[in-house]
Formats: C-alpha cells, sequence, structure tokens
C-alpha cells in the first residue's frame, strides 16, 4: 500500500511541477470532457460527456461531443444517448497557466423513459453557449470550468433552458510533436 501511495505521490508532484506551456495551437488535439454524479432521497442521475477536438487555428478548436446520461427520480427512469459538434476559443493572458474561452454545442439524443411499465422514446435537441477558464497543470492537462445557458427541447414537450456549470478536464495533445515521431 505504500508503495502505490508512493508512486502516486510522485505522479501528482511531477504532473504540478512540470513546465507550463499551454497548447492550443494549430495542428493541436484535445481530448477529454465531463463527469457528473447527483444522488438525494430516492433520486439520483450520473452523465459522462467525453469529447474530442482539433484545432483549426491558434486557440480555435471545433469537434464533437457524445453524452451519456442515466436517472432515477423515484419511480421513473430515464436514460440518453446523444451526440454534436462543439466550438470553442481560447484567449491568450500573460499568465500561461489560466486561459479563458467560449465554448458552443450544438447536440441530438434518444431518450428513453420507463415510468409505471410504460416505456416511451424520444428525440432530444440541445444547445449550449457559455463562457469559463481552463487551468493548465502542466502543458498537456488543463482542468475546466464553463458555465452558460443550456436549452433542451424533447419531442412533444415545451423546451427548457436554464443556467448550467459543467466542470471538466482536456488532455492536449500536441500535434508537432506528434508529427516528429
Amino acid at each position: 500500500m505504500k508503495k502505490i501511495s508512493l508512486a502516486l505521490s510522485l505522479i501528482v508532484f511531477t504532473l504540478l511541477s512540470t513546465s507550463v506551456s499551454a497548447q492550443t495551437d494549430q495542428g493541436d488535439w484535445m481530448v477529454g470532457g465531463q463527469l457528473s454524479f447527483n444522488t438525494t432521497s430516492g433520486n439520483s442521475s450520473f452523465t459522462l460527456a467525453p469529447n474530442a477536438g482539433y484545432f483549426f487555428g491558434k486557440n480555435f478548436a471545433a469537434g464533437s461531443e457524445v453524452t451519456l446520461a442515466f436517472s432515477k427520480f423515484g419511480d421513473a427512469k430515464s436514460s440518453a444517448i446523444g451526440v454534436g459538434p462543439f466550438a470553442r476559443y481560447y484567449f491568450e493572458l500573460k499568465e500561461p497557466n489560466f486561459k479563458p474561452l467560449v465554448h458552443a454545442s450544438f447536440g441530438v439524443a434518444s431518450v428513453t423513459n420507463k415510468f409505471l411499465g410504460e416505456k416511451t422514446t424520444n428525440t432530444a435537441r440541445n444547445f449550449f453557449i457559455g463562457a469559463g477558464g481552463a487551468y493548465f497543470i502542466n502543458s498537456n492537462v488543463a482542468l475546466e470550468g464553463v458555465m452558460g445557458y443550456n436549452n433542451s427541447k424533447v419531442e412533444s414537450s415545451p423546451s427548457e433552458g436554464g443556467f448550467l456549470f459543467r466542470i471538466g478536464f482536456q488532455i492536449h495533445l500536441l500535434g508537432h510533436e506528434v508529427k516528429k515521431k
């Protein structure tokens, strides 16, 4: 157990002490996403939202997001799987560890609901537009928070919109280093 703790401590120290130079250059890639879990008395929800993007220009990335969501509220259960494009732009600051960003995404999902033995499946559409920041703990890994407006529309239901705050991480794969190998 001590060996595992020592190894984990060494990895964390190495990540945090590495010289930071945020990589959002043309030709770079990013892979990451968000994970959320919420539970209250008799209710729970879980969402996994991985994404991948390519930097088409300095600080400008576009790519795709996948959403997997499951929830249970009393006797009602719901699951969703969706996909859609996103675009984001990072702003340069003198501080290389932090980059503000704007993010926009659109998605289409298949939503299945089960309640009292009855099962329904509908198509849902959503869009999100927001701003936030990425804190680079080293040249390849960023923790990020993004907040903004999210709007969802499920077939035969009115659209619902409101404030959304997401926390996630991104791994930045350096295009120029990949080409050298």
